[in-house]
């Protein structure tokens, strides 16, 4: 398991945060930061369920999630009293832990979408430039000579893959359009939700490792990336809409 011994090293930094006594055999209270657990191992082990359940850590990555499981059952079986109480608290330190990188996750991930969206603006006529010039030359060159087989290759592939990446870039700056606000990154639509799912085991890395400054440009090459390769299927490259050059 990849991060656990990540958490129950954390835990142990932590744990200062945590004050621990027994009422009675039977009966448990500790405090996590501001909260009070009180009650039986059942009743305590209930409401460490329903925290690591709560709807904020329900697009956890399941590599993630798995190890955030093995802490609470590692939890959950403990008879001991303080066994349990110290388990309990390595298990929410692990929780909490996640959600605090999530808060960095999402800031930095609306920066990316902010930055790629206007970006987009800024290259869109370099691409319909590119788009334009590579048919002109391939058109030159048809009507001076077809003997040369391998240079029309070439140039019709030039073309095709202008025109391609033209129509790809048109896709995805017309969804980055959309994206208005931080909620894209807390309440993503469908291609939002899996690309931030794809890469959250990566970042976290990356987060657990102090490379902080390392996230958000791999976040850009990895969106873009992303991306593109999902509006291959969605496009038509005959169909183009020149915004800038009418007549080429």
């Amino acid at each position: 398991m990849k991060f656990l011994a990540f958490f129950i090293l954390l835990s142990t930094s932590k744990t200062i945060n945590a004050q621990i006594t027994e009422d009675s055999p039977n009966k448990y209270r500790f405090k996590y930061k501001s909260e009070t657990y009180k009650g039986t191992r059942m009743q305590i082990t209930d409401k460490l369920r329903a925290q690591k359940n709560d709807s904020k850590f329900s697009n956890i990555p399941d590599e993630i999630e798995e190890e955030l499981h093995t802490l609470f059952i590692a939890t959950k079986k403990q008879p001991i009293p303080k066994h349990y109480k110290k388990n309990a608290i390595i298990f929410l330190n692990a929780l909490y832990s996640y959600e605090d990188f999530a808060n960095v996750y999402e800031n930095a991930l609306y920066e990316v979408v902010k930055k790629v969206k206007k970006d987009m603006y800024v290259v869109d006529f370099k691409f319909e430039r590119q788009f334009t010039k590579a048919k002109v030359v391939l058109d030159r060159a048809l009507n001076e000579d077809l003997s040369n087989i391998e240079k029309f290759d070439q140039l019709k592939k030039e073309l095709v893959d202008a025109q391609t990446k033209l129509s790809c870039h048109r896709w995805m700056k017309k969804k980055f359009e959309k994206y208005r606000d931080i909620d894209i990154v807390k309440n993503p639509d469908e291609l939002m939700k899996a690309f931030k799912k794809s890469e959250a085991v990566y970042v976290y890395r990356l987060y657990n490792e102090n490379s902080i400054e390392a996230i958000k440009p791999y976040l850009e090459n990895q969106i873009i990336d992303f991306y593109y390769k999902k509006s291959l299927p969605e496009i038509n490259p005959e169909i183009l809409d020149l915004q800038y050059i009418t007549k080429i």
